[in-house]
């Protein structure tokens, strides 16, 4: 049966019966087309033809080594190799470093692409000119600096058609070379770019350092036709190469490499699904279920992460946070957010880059900056302008969280007493878990004060000092630090640990407001200032459920409901904030989310008991992938966008990125809360809430679990799990 069948292009649709089978009470799902017919294509999991007037990006192209971005002209790519593309947030658009952009124009005329498609491998534009559809396809060499190009002319008129198509390009005409090449340098940037053309054309220089390549065509009615070119680019001392523009032979290798594009993004696809593939060191589980919805969140979510792949750092399997920013910056809170993810798909790369990481002062820096092939040579960045000593109040809890799922996942043993720097890594938990203490302003303060707005959600000036859900993730983290202690013999030190994470909880607990479902943060000249935010909830809500009174579980998936959640996507923060006037940004405000945050309030929700709640709003922000992957946020628009019904799209204000890592929190929910896949270190597994329905039924294939490969099968009296039988 042909895949295509079950996944449609922008939206996955319904399996057949036939080949999924009855899916109820959790019987086996068979399939005659083998497991990977389980998974869609990735031509199935482009967007749908997106109207570039309600965009706010245009689409983007990742080749597991550079991030390129479309102009929303015809032609223009944004790139900017090896360095940061990002230079600022426009009115409408990215402001971009790049390379001097290509300019497209017919008969003299430019011309606004109307709509546009994003793929995994390319990156498509259209627009009707008069009776002439134009179509350009953009793809990228394979981890390469080379950009191609495909323009296809179709004559949908009844008569016949004459026309000029023209590029214009900054650079010098090589009149020796054959095919001719046009160059181009900048000596303060160090970028350079050498363009070559396939289909013959006439070669202008309008002016200085800028040529014109012309094409004249006839199309009769319904007919079409095509120009072809490539840009390879570099930086100083990395000069473009020949090898990819191939001359004198360049259409032999330039439809080599627009094949290879595809074929490579397709070979890492089906890898990334199977066990003991050749490129990863682990792989995902296969989500197997008639839940369109859910189905498409999971896959794209995975999708996200391999669209922020990087091969060509010391740790060749990264996944950088955004593709716009300098070079592989990557985020501690981001990458923590798939951390089951990141440990079943890479454990091996996990582990080495966690070593890293805990070598880090997480009071001193955010980001972890992969330059170089050799670990010696990279760096963190240094704290921004702004904070103070405090750093990024994230940072504990995320390379904690990091540390300990990549222990719970693998059940490796060793690590924990392998040495970091000049502590084991059970040394390095340990000081991540107390770190709070470095952060009270008095003796007899239980709770930690994490500095001012930069140091935590950057842009709400209320959400400062002593707030509940950082203390609530100290909790979590002693508590998970005793349990291992005790494991490895010191139920001395667990015990304390325990108790401390007891007295921490209540003191979290005075910082709730009675009755509303929202806590308050204390600021340190004594005063309490509510803050009606998604993330205390999903902190306080999955870190300390057991502390919770059920009156206060109820009042706050309550608040969630009536102030956050919308029909597509979710507030961050409530219109009725005391400070959402002064928080507009997308990721943390009013008018929009951080893509993670559905995914942690969906955990939270569920982890109080409102599985029902959780899961219909689950299913709601499908509506907000249509433009491809997860972004760094999402923001409302229009004149709506204070409503419920407000229309949602990927935000670039406020410098939010097209594709973001945190994306992964949408997998990492439905492996780790739908299906209940929750280990702990050096114990048999678990399930999370067993005896609870989902309201999803389905199968994860191939969960690894330390050395043991399960099938998690969601039935409607709550998750169980098989053991598989040895793949040879």
């Amino acid at each position: 049966m042909d895949r295509r069948a079950f996944f449609k292009s922008g939206a996955l649709a319904i399996a057949s019966s036939a080949l999924l089978g009855t899916l109820q009470h959790g019987e086996a799902i068979e399939s005659d087309a083998g497991e990977q017919a389980f998974v869609p294509l990735l031509e199935d999991l482009a967007s749908a033809w997106l109207d570039c007037g309600q965009l706010a990006h245009m689409p983007s192209l990742h080749n597991f080594r550079e991030m390129a971005a479309c102009a929303p002209d015809m032609a223009g790519v944004n790139f900017c190799p090896g360095g940061q593309l990002y230079a600022g947030s426009g009115p409408r658009w990215y402001k971009y470093h790049s390379l001097p952009l290509c300019q497209f124009s017919l008969d003299g005329q430019s011309y606004e692409a109307k709509d546009c498609r994003w793929f995994a491998y390319q990156a498509v534009r259209r627009v009707d000119a008069d009776g002439l559809e134009i179509i350009t396809t953009n793809r990228m060499v394979p981890e390469d600096t080379t950009v191609l190009w495909r323009i296809q002319f179709r004559n949908t008129r009844t008569t016949q058609r004459t026309f000029q198509a023209g590029i214009r390009i900054a650079g010098v005409l090589d009149a020796e070379s054959q095919p001719h090449a046009v160059h181009y340098s900048d000596p303060k940037t160090g970028l350079s770019s050498k363009y070559g053309f396939l289909e013959d054309a006439t070669f202008s220089n309008p002016e200085k350092d800028t040529t014109d390549v012309h094409w004249k065509l006839t199309l009769e009615p319904g007919e079409s036709c095509m120009i072809r070119f490539a840009m390879a680019a570099g930086r100083s001392g990395h000069e473009p190469s020949s090898s990819t523009l191939g001359q004198p032979d360049l259409a032999a290798t330039f439809e080599r490499n627009w094949n290879a594009a595809r074929t490579t993004w397709e070979e890492r696809w089906r890898a990334a699904f199977t066990p003991g593939n050749p490129f990863f060191s682990g792989h995902a589980p296969i989500l197997v279920t008639k839940d369109v919805k859910i189905r498409e969140i999971y896959y794209r979510s995975i999708l996200t992460l391999l669209v922020l792949l990087r091969t060509g750092f010391w740790s060749d399997r990264v996944f950088i946070t955004s593709g716009e920013r300098a070079e592989g910056i990557l985020y501690y809170w981001d990458t923590s957010l798939f951390a089951t993810v990141f440990a079943l798909l890479e454990p091996r790369a996990m582990k080495e880059q966690i070593k890293w990481f805990l070598e880090q002062d997480p009071h001193q820096s955010s980001v972890i900056r992969f330059v170089s092939t050799r670990p010696s040579q990279a760096k963190s960045i240094p704290v921004l302008p702004g904070w103070d000593l405090r750093g990024y109040a994230a940072n504990d809890v995320s390379l904690f969280r990091l540390a300990v799922t990549y222990l719970s996942v693998n059940q490796d043993r060793s690590f924990l007493h392998e040495s970091i720097a000049d502590q084991t890594v059970l040394k390095r938990l340990e000081v991540l878990a107390n770190n709070w203490k470095k952060l009270l302003n008095r003796p007899n303060d239980r709770l930690a004060d994490y500095g001012e707005a930069r140091n935590l959600l950057e842009c709400v000036p209320t959400y400062i000092h002593q707030v509940p859900s950082f203390n609530a993730a100290n909790v979590w983290m002693m508590r998970e630090l005793a349990e291992i202690i005790e494991g490895d013999g010191d139920a001395d030190k667990a015990r304390k640990l325990r108790a401390e994470a007891d007295s921490m909880a209540a003191a979290v607990m005075t910082l709730y407001i009675p009755g509303t479902g929202y806590w308050s943060s204390l600021h340190r000249d004594g005063s309490r200032v509510e803050m009606r935010h998604c993330y205390d909830f999903a902190t306080v809500s999955r870190f300390m459920t057991n502390d919770l009174p059920k009156h206060v579980k109820n009042e706050m998936v309550s608040f969630v409901e009536r102030e956050l959640l919308t029909e597509r996507w979710m507030r961050a923060q409530s219109l009725e904030d005391v400070a959402a006037a002064r928080s507009d940004r997308p990721d943390h405000g009013p008018m929009g989310a951080y893509d993670a945050w559905p995914a942690v309030t969906v955990d939270g929700m569920c982890s109080l008991g409102f599985w029902r709640q959780a899961i219909s709003f689950l299913r709601r922000t499908q509506a907000g992938l249509r433009e491809g992957v997860y972004a760094q946020a999402h923001e409302f628009y229009g004149p709506s966008r204070g409503k419920f019904d407000a229309p949602v799209r990927i935000a670039q204000r406020e410098g939010c990125m097209r594709e973001c890592s945190s994306g992964g929190a949408f997998a990492e929910t439905i492996l780790t809360t739908l299906f209940g896949y929750a280990p702990k270190f050096g114990r048999d597994l678990l399930l999370f809430a067993p005896g609870t329905s989902r309201g999803v039924s389905g199968e994860l294939r191939h969960v690894r679990h330390g050395s043991q490969m399960l099938t998690i099968i969601s039935r409607e009296e709550g998750p169980v799990f098989r053991h598989e039988e040895p793949i040879s």
